[in-house]
C-alpha cells in the first residue's frame, strides 16, 4: 500500500487528468478482495483531488484562502479628464530638407498659408566658357514635383525672383526667416499644378515638373550668367558671389478652400536651369545650373498672422482662450500650431493609495475625418519645459508599434501608450515644470493639419470621441 501511494504521488497531475478523461480507469469487478477494494477507494480519493485541481481556474488558485481585505483589485478601469489647449508653434528648421514646399492655400479653419523657397544655383563643373558671339535660344527653369496638399485643381500663381542676400550652407535656417530679393520678378506663371501628371516636351514624356521660360521673361538675368567673368565661372565660391540664388513664392489664393501646397524635389535631376545657346564654334550647345545636395536652401512658411482663420480658432490659438480646448483642438505642420496637454489629477487615487499602472492610453479622435484635407500620417508626443526644451518619453524608445502615434483610417483615431509616464506620476517621479506637447509629424516637409475633439465637447456624439486618457491599474496595499 505504501508502494502504491508513492507510485501515484510521483505521477504528474496532467497524467491523472488525461488518464481520467481517456477512461483508462475501469469500473471495479464484482469479485474483489477487501484489500483490492481499499486500494481502489484510496485511488478514487486521489483522482478526485487531482481532477479538481486540473479544472480550477489558474488565476484564482489560492484566492479562497486569502482574506478579502488582502486581495488586490486587478484591472480597474478609469478615464481621466485632461486639460488641453492649442497654441502657436514658434518655427521649425527647414534648411536642406528631404523635400521642399511651394504654394499657397486657404484652409477654412486655419486660414492662408504660403510656402516659399530660397535656393542657390550651382555650377555643375568649373571653368566653363560660353565662347564668343553667344546667342541664347532658350533658358528653361524646371522644378520637379512629387505631390501636393490641398486643392490641386486650383489655379496657382508662382513668382520667381533673384536673391540679393547670400545663403550659407553651414548656417541653420528656420521657417520664419526671410532674405532680401529683387522685387521685380524674373517670371510669373499661373497654372493648375497637376502634380501627378507627366509633362510632354517635344514628344518626350517627363516626370511631373514646373517649367519657366526665363529667356522670355528675364533676358537680362540670363545675360548675367552668359557674360559672367571668367573668375565667376572658375569655382562655385566665386559664382555664388555673382549670382546668389533664387526666391520662389506663390500669390494668395482667391477664396477659401482654394489653393495648393506643392511638394518639390530640388535634388532631382529635373530641378535645374538649362541654357540652350549657339556661339562661333557650335550652333547647338547647352549649359545647366544645378540644384543639388551641395546647394544651400530653406523654406519660409507664412501663416499671415491667421488673419483669415476661423474666429473660434483665433479665439483659442491667437487670443489664448484655453477653455475652448474643451471643444476643439488643432495641429498644423509648417511651424503652425501645436497642442499642450496636462493631467490635472489622478482622481482614481488618493494621497494614501498606490497603484500599479497596467496600461495608460492617450486617445485622439479626428473631428474632420470626412473633410478634404488629409490628417497627418503620424503625430509626435513629447515633454516640454518652460524654456521650450524637449524631452522624449521612455515609451518612445520601445518603438512605434508600442508607443503609437499612427493614424487609423478606419476609426479616425490616434493613440499613444504612456504607461511608464503615468506610473511615474503616481510614484511622484515626474518633473512638475513639464507638460506634454503634441505636434503633427514631418513639420518641415508636409502641409498637414488636424482638427480633433477637445477634452469635454458639448455634443453627445462627440463626447465619446473626446481627447481622453484611459488607465487600467491595480491598487496596491
Amino acid at each position: 500500500m505504501i508502494f502504491l501511494t508513492k507510485s501515484l504521488a510521483q505521477r504528474s497531475p496532467d497524467y491523472f487528468c488525461n488518464s481520467f478523461h481517456r477512461g483508462l480507469y475501469q469500473r471495479p469487478q464484482t469479485n474483489l478482495t477487501l484489500k483490492t477494494i481499499i486500494y481502489r477507494f484510496i485511488l478514487a480519493i486521489i483522482l478526485t483531488a487531482v481532477v479538481a485541481a486540473c479544472t480550477k481556474e489558474p488565476d484564482r488558485i489560492g484566492t479562497d484562502v486569502i482574506p478579502p481585505s488582502d486581495r488586490l483589485p486587478f484591472g480597474l478601469d478609469t478615464t481621466i479628464v485632461l486639460e488641453a489647449w492649442s497654441t502657436l508653434e514658434d518655427s521649425v528648421r527647414t534648411d536642406e530638407t528631404s523635400q521642399n514646399i511651394l504654394g499657397s492655400y486657404w484652409d477654412p479653419y486655419f486660414g492662408i498659408t504660403t510656402a516659399s523657397i530660397y535656393t542657390q544655383l550651382r555650377l555643375p563643373f568649373t571653368g566653363h566658357s560660353f565662347g564668343s558671339n553667344v546667342v541664347v535660344d532658350s533658358a528653361v527653369l524646371t522644378i520637379a514635383l512629387k505631390g501636393a496638399y490641398g486643392d490641386s485643381t486650383s489655379v496657382q500663381t508662382i513668382r520667381i525672383h533673384e536673391l540679393l542676400d547670400s545663403i550659407n550652407y553651414d548656417s541653420t535656417y528656420y521657417s520664419n526667416q526671410v532674405l532680401a530679393f529683387d522685387a521685380f520678378p524674373l517670371a510669373t506663371k499661373s497654372f493648375v499644378a497637376k502634380p501627378y501628371d507627366s509633362v510632354m516636351v517635344d514628344t518626350v514624356k517627363y516626370a511631373p515638373h514646373l517649367r519657366f521660360r526665363l529667356d522670355q521673361s528675364a533676358p537680362s538675368f540670363i545675360q548675367k550668367i552668359i557674360t559672367a567673368p571668367t573668375a565667376a565661372l572658375s569655382n562655385n565660391t566665386e559664382f555664388l558671389k555673382h549670382l546668389k540664388g533664387l526666391y520662389l513664392t506663390a500669390e494668395l489664393p482667391s477664396s477659401s478652400g482654394k489653393g495648393t501646397l506643392m511638394y518639390i524635389n530640388l535634388e532631382a535631376t529635373l530641378s535645374e536651369l538649362v541654357i540652350y545657346y549657339s556661339n562661333s564654334d557650335s550652333s547647338s550647345q547647352s549649359f545647366s545650373l544645378v540644384i543639388n545636395g551641395a546647394c544651400a536652401r530653406f523654406n519660409n512658411f507664412n501663416h499671415h498672422g491667421y488673419t483669415h482663420a476661423d474666429p473660434v480658432f483665433r479665439q483659442q490659438v491667437i487670443n489664448k482662450d484655453t477653455l475652448l480646448g474643451q471643444q476643439y483642438l488643432y495641429l498644423q505642420a509648417m511651424g503652425g500650431v501645436k497642442t499642450y496637454l496636462r493631467i490635472p489629477e489622478l482622481s482614481f487615487l488618493n494621497n494614501t493609495t498606490k497603484a500599479a499602472i497596467n496600461e495608460a492610453r492617450l486617445i485622439i479622435s479626428n473631428a474632420d475625418k470626412n473633410g478634404k484635407y488629409s490628417p497627418p500620417d503620424k503625430l509626435i508626443l513629447y515633454e516640454e519645459d518652460k524654456s521650450n526644451d524637449i524631452y522624449f518619453l521612455t515609451e518612445q524608445y520601445q518603438g512605434d508599434d508600442y508607443f503609437g502615434g499612427t493614424y487609423n483610417k478606419s476609426t479616425g483615431e490616434y493613440f499613444f501608450r504612456i504607461t511608464r509616464y503615468i506610473q511615474d506620476i503616481t510614484d511622484g517621479n515626474r518633473h512638475t515644470d513639464r507638460h506634454l506637447t503634441l505636434i503633427a509629424s514631418s513639420p518641415s516637409v508636409r502641409g498637414y493639419r488636424l482638427i480633433f475633439n477637445g477634452t469635454q465637447p458639448f455634443e453627445p456624439n462627440r463626447y465619446n470621441q473626446r481627447l481622453r486618457l484611459r488607465v487600467i491599474y491595480t491598487k496596491l496595499p
